[in-house]
């Protein structure tokens, strides 16, 4: 409890500074200081800026035709603060340059109401933002199929084609038209025997989704065996039971910490998500011993949300794992930087002795509808018998 407050709190602290930042910038396009228009201003600024805090508490309450509005401008907002941020910080520096290297005054304004160097500067940094916005939008909205090809002397009756799909985030940003376009292009693909799911396939509170069409859009998808599914984290962040519950009445195959056999020799297994570790007096069992419930003959697909698992998963022997959850390291530029960090792979495909790793940069977004540092994407996988 206590530190879910001082998380809570972090991000409250962090947006507060962001907004006198941000705000500090572009004050030379607000109204004149003293004015009741002035004041007006401040009052809209501030509720944007903590639109997507007002959504979520509002969701929270159950106020979905409340909260809708807050969070969907909120999400833009949110990567929109990133980058006025970051934008306005470069030009900073750029004055601070200009302040010591000498006959170089071009920037040495300040950020003021009625200063027209400070008035352009703020209009090309407002611009460029929503320059990266449009362009992050359009490539979000436009998925990739990325194709992979293994081999494998398993004992697999004969070749075989699946789809990967993790992180779509369906709730209120996406929702059925967004899994429409995602059903038709899963059935453009020809010959799938089998559709997999890394998780977090809600965006957390189910209920929008659980409340939509979503659940018959799943049922018109073509895939021979079904689909799969393990969760993640923000299926935890929601409601697990729920979410579990949906999927398995929409003819979804949930796999929790347990496995499910395919007839031409495949074994798919899938873990929860390390989230149940953080709940009190629970664990996600091993993956040796889900792997111990598996016929070890058969091509075994281990599906992890969370790439945080990597040697375990290749000592306890499985043949391929595949998890999401970074967005292709991050989705929006710079946090790559951190993902890098955090995870052994953060996107792409990754190889531990004789187990292949591949994690996905995900079909949807959290938050802002916007990516700036990856590709949204379904993965085709074709698995060959070996000669």
């Amino acid at each position: 409890m206590r530190s879910m407050i001082f998380f809570v709190l972090t991000i409250l602290l962090v947006l507060c500074g962001l907004s006198v930042y941000i705000y500090s910038r572009i004050s030379p396009l607000m109204p004149q200081p003293g004015t009741w228009q002035n004041w007006l201003g401040k009052g809209v600024f501030a509720v944007l800026m903590f639109a997507f805090v007002i959504g979520w508490v509002l969701q929270g309450r159950g106020l979905y035709a409340l909260s809708t509005p807050f969070t969907m401008i909120g999400s833009w907002l949110l990567a929109a603060m990133l980058y006025l941020f970051l934008v306005f910080l470069m030009l900073d520096v750029l004055r601070l340059i200009c302040c010591v290297v000498p006959r170089a005054d071009f920037l040495s304004f300040r950020f003021q109401y009625g200063d027209p160097k400070a008035w352009v500067a703020s209009v090309v940094g407002c611009s460029i933002v929503v320059l990266m916005l449009v362009a992050g939008y359009f490539n979000a909205r436009h998925p990739v199929a990325r194709r992979l090809q293994y081999q494998t002397s398993k004992n697999i009756s004969r070749d075989f084609k699946y789809i990967l799909i993790s992180d779509v985030h369906l709730g209120i940003m996406h929702c059925d038209g967004f899994m429409e376009t995602l059903r038709d292009r899963i059935n453009s693909e020809p010959d799938v025997d089998f559709v997999v799911i890394a998780g977090d396939f809600f965006d957390g509170d189910p209920y929008p989704v659980v409340n939509s069409r979503v659940g018959e859009i799943l049922r018109q998808v073509n895939a021979g065996y079904g689909i799969f599914a393990a969760v993640g984290n923000h299926e935890w962040i929601g409601d697990v039971d729920v979410a579990t519950d949906f999927m398995r009445r929409s003819g979804v195959t949930v796999l929790r910490d347990s496995i499910s056999s395919l007839p031409f020799g495949v074994t798919i297994i899938g873990r929860d998500d390390k989230s149940l570790n953080y709940r009190p007096g629970r664990h996600r069992k091993p993956m040796k011993e889900l792997v111990a419930m598996a016929d070890t003959s058969t091509y075994c697909i281990a599906l992890d949300h969370q790439p945080s698992a990597l040697e375990e998963a290749a000592a306890a022997g499985v043949d391929i794992q595949l998890s999401g959850h970074t967005h292709g390291g991050a989705q929006l530029w710079p946090f790559f930087l951190i993902t890098k960090r955090m995870f052994l792979n953060d996107h792409g495909q990754f190889r531990i002795g004789n187990t292949d790793f591949y994690t996905s940069s995900g079909y949807g977004t959290w938050g802002p509808p916007v990516r700036t540092s990856s590709r949204p994407e379904m993965v085709v996988v074709e698995v060959r018998k070996a000669q």
